[in-house]
């Protein structure tokens, strides 16, 4: 696992997902992962990472999240996460070999399917996790709540109202709805100019 992270930063990546259990996974994956996360959002990436609440029992993964969130990364806490996952892009997805082996070894996914359910996982997690001021309704400091967020940043990522529908769980007209409310108050007059708009004044 290790070794595929460390081949991640050879690659042009825009969007790394990232989920970290407490164990079975040794010190040696964290600290990649915190490598990866500063060098690709110094890149430019955007990096979100899923952990545990409890930090006060391992010490020095509390230290390593630390390092994740200085680099730039944006992390969110839940009780419960039982599966090590890494996800760049659309292209490629690291998983357990075997999730009860209680070792660090790793399987590389490729193809749309496999790549898409482990992301599609991931965000769920992400959104079902949110702080209470970013869930769909309720304003963050930028002006965008969840649901404009995200619709933003797979607009960005090149989907299509139905793409972005079947990754939400919205409808596609709640999707067009929600676009064209932010592209509305971007002044965008197109779906690319509203990406560039986003990037720009760094809500994505």
């Amino acid at each position: 696992m290790v070794a595929q992270l460390d081949a991640l930063r050879l690659r042009t990546v825009r969007e790394l997902r990232l989920a970290l259990p407490r164990r079975p996974y040794d010190r040696r994956v964290r600290e990649r992962a915190a490598l990866l996360s500063a060098e690709l959002v110094r890149r430019g990436a955007r990096v979100r990472v899923l952990h545990l609440e409890d930090l006060a029992r391992d010490p020095a993964q509390a230290e390593d999240l630390r390092r994740i969130a200085a680099s730039g990364a944006q992390l969110r806490a839940l009780p419960h996460l039982p599966v090590w996952m890494a996800v760049a892009d659309r292209d490629l997805a690291i998983v357990p070999s075997d999730p009860g082996a209680g070792d660090s070894s790793a399987t590389l996914l490729r193809g749309r399917l496999l790549v898409t359910a482990h992301q599609t996982l991931f965000d769920q997690v992400w959104a079902a996790c949110a702080p209470p001021d970013l869930r769909a309704g309720t304003a963050g400091p930028d002006g965008l709540d969840e649901r404009e967020r995200e619709a933003l940043v797979l607009l960005a990522a090149g989907l299509t109202d139905e793409g972005i529908s079947r990754r939400t769980g919205l409808s596609v007209r709640t999707v067009r709805r929600t676009i064209a409310g932010v592209m509305s108050r971007m002044g965008a007059q197109s779906r690319f100019q509203a990406g560039v708009e986003a990037a720009r004044r760094q809500w994505i």
